[in-house]
């Protein structure tokens, strides 16, 4: 058997549709981002869970965890998820953010 091939055409296509249904990220104003900051500090000073939505590659995700360390100067925030393993996010990926009880 041998594998299939895509036409140029076809590859195009699906291109396309891919692209159209990414979103562009909403422009935030300095109070959103004072509100993230804010409830982001809260939730690392008393060690609370927190649900953040991301932009990312024009996709929203969403990542829950406990926030352990912000970088001062490239804003890179480092999370620990449920399973104990870390993930970098930079805070211009930010959304949203709920501090869960």
């Amino acid at each position: 058997m041998q594998p299939a091939m895509v036409l140029p055409e076809l590859a195009a296509l699906w291109k396309e549709d891919a692209d159209y249904y990414r979103q562009s990220k909403m422009v935030m104003d300095e109070y959103q981002v004072e509100e993230f900051e804010n409830n982001i500090h809260y939730a690392m000073e008393y060690h609370l869970p927190i649900r953040f939505r991301l932009h990312k590659e024009g996709n929203s995700q969403e990542l829950h965890g406990y926030c352990v360390y912000i970088h001062p100067f490239t804003k890179e925030l480092r999370i620990q998820k449920k399973d104990s393993s870390f993930e970098k996010i930079q805070f211009n990926e930010i959304i949203g953010v709920i501090v869960e009880d």
